[in-house]
């Protein structure tokens, strides 16, 4: 039971991590979550496997504002898409590069 309620409360939260990132893509608001977006694609990552990247770091925005930590920090969250897909995962373009 307690694993069929963390599965929907993951879901529910994956469905608006990737509602936010929606949202940003189609105001272009900030442009760069598109061009993370695209980048990450063009270096082989799918779809879905960008987005999670993405999701990573408006996750971790949001964490922080629950926290009480901090707002959302724009300078912050653009610095992190620049450096995607670290640290979550590793660089495809190398990969390629090096074969």
């Amino acid at each position: 039971m307690k694993k069929e309620i963390h599965r929907k409360i993951n879901e529910r939260l994956k469905l608006a991590i990737h509602a936010v990132i929606n949202q940003q893509i189609a105001e272009r608001n900030p442009p760069e979550t598109l061009e993370t977006l695209e980048r990450l694609q063009s270096e082989g990552f799918s779809e879905e496997e960008a987005y999670n990247l993405i999701g990573h770091l408006v996750s971790m925005e949001v964490a922080e504002q629950i926290a009480g930590e901090s707002g959302i920090n724009m300078e912050r969250f653009l610095v992190a898409l620049e450096k995607l897909p670290a640290p979550f995962a590793k660089d495809r373009q190398n990969d390629v590069d090096d074969e």
